[in-house]
């Protein structure tokens, strides 16, 4: 009987730690992603070319904006939730390329759109916080090059961590959360590393943002890309 208690015991712990620490949290916020992309896309029609982002389109950083929603809540095992929505967009224009067998010459874009429904549990909540949890991404995109369109759609499950370490009594804290999966048509990571401040129910983020993203026969499109860049955002915690 003990080896079963002993670890009940564990859980509840951890639990109560989160309790004791924070009743009930919303949190509504968003900002701008300056983001700059490298790697390459095409598609599996027969003769199509692997287009470079950069030496191919001549894609340059872009700005798109994120907003995001989260509740976190003291019931033990029912998980926090957040809902994330992001655009990521770059345009640019094509030389005598090759696009899903199509000889091809004029704007290009790339547009890849995300929705995010992240369940999470808290394992400890005092001055370091540790979220664990899943998240389901709605992906849509749209790769245009000259007269031709290909669309993808993809629902993706992805591993969800995240920490953050407050500094006490100043309002800063540093933080950072990981989405990651990898399976046959896709592997999917996404990186932020951010500093942050609050003062009252106002805060501001600043930080790096990575998205890797490899497609393979994906609605017809293969992929090897990767947008890196500065974050700015703020938000209200109630």
């Amino acid at each position: 009987m003990s080896k079963i208690i002993a670890p009940g015991v564990l859980v509840l712990s951890l639990f109560s730690a989160s309790v004791n620490a924070d009743f009930l949290g919303l949190y509504i916020g968003g900002g701008v992603w300056d983001h700059g992309p490298s790697g390459s896309f095409g598609t599996t029609v027969a003769g199509s070319d692997i287009i470079d982002t950069e030496t191919d389109l001549n894609y340059s950083d872009e700005s798109d904006s994120y907003m995001y929603a989260a509740f976190d809540h003291f019931v033990p095992l029912v998980p926090n939730v957040r809902i994330e929505k992001a655009s990521m967009g770059h345009t640019g224009t094509a030389t005598l390329l090759t696009f899903n067998g199509v000889a091809v010459t004029g704007n290009s874009s790339i547009d890849l759109d995300t929705m995010d429904t992240i369940a999470y549990w808290r394992i400890l909540d005092n001055w370091v916080n540790f979220d664990l949890g899943f998240n389901l991404r709605k992906l849509k995109g749209e790769f245009v090059v000259g007269t031709e369109t290909v669309s993808v759609s993809e629902s993706v499950p992805m591993l969800y961590l995240a920490a953050q370490f407050d500094m006490p009594f100043t309002g800063f804290s540093i933080g950072g959360d990981i989405n990651r999966i990898s399976y046959s048509d896709v592997s999917y990571e996404e990186i932020r590393l951010r500093a942050i401040y609050e003062i009252g129910t106002i805060g501001f983020e600043a930080g790096i943002r990575s998205t890797t993203l490899e497609l393979k026969n994906l609605d017809a499109i293969n992929a090897d890309l990767e947008f890196t860049g500065v974050m700015l955002g703020a938000f209200l915690h109630f």
